[in-house]
């Protein structure tokens, strides 16, 4: 059996943030080939790498601008094991945030992962955001003396 100390070690939380221009931007997807996302499909990119031993403590879809074109712009946010851990398809077309919901799942190194599919027609206009706060276990960026 171990035996626990009480904690001093303190980590601020990590921010990570991946912004798109629906229109204007593109970028490898999962399956290795150069991807927009703006037409009408599901286009699934690997967005930000988590380290090992990473937790997703929150975070948010910003759509800064609006979409226009599509009659939905759906995006998911998860990992390569669960597309929609964190976010599930969600329409994303009018400017706002929709926050994320951590899972407590400790990152063995995955990266996050946003799929997004517009529908009826391809995106004319749109900026969107993914930013994810998380914490890494046992990092330790300053120390409480009491």
């Amino acid at each position: 059996m171990a035996k626990l100390k009480t904690t001093r070690g303190l980590q601020s939380p990590l921010v990570a943030e991946f912004v798109f221009d629906v229109v204007n931007d593109e970028m490898v997807n999962t399956g290795g080939t150069l991807d927009n996302f703006k037409t009408v499909a599901s286009h699934v990119f690997d967005a930000i790498y988590l380290p090992p031993g990473a937790v997703v403590i929150g975070g948010e879809v910003t759509t800064e601008t609006a979409v226009t074109g599509s009659t939905a712009y759906n995006v998911s946010v998860g990992d390569a094991t669960l597309a929609t851990r964190y976010l599930g398809a969600t329409d994303r077309v009018a400017a706002g945030r929709t926050p994320l919901v951590p899972t407590n799942l400790v990152s063995a190194g995955e990266q996050i992962r946003v799929t997004v599919a517009p529908t009826v027609a391809t995106a004319t206009a749109g900026k969107i955001s993914v930013r994810v706060m998380y914490v890494v276990r046992n990092r330790v960026t300053e120390v409480q003396t009491h």
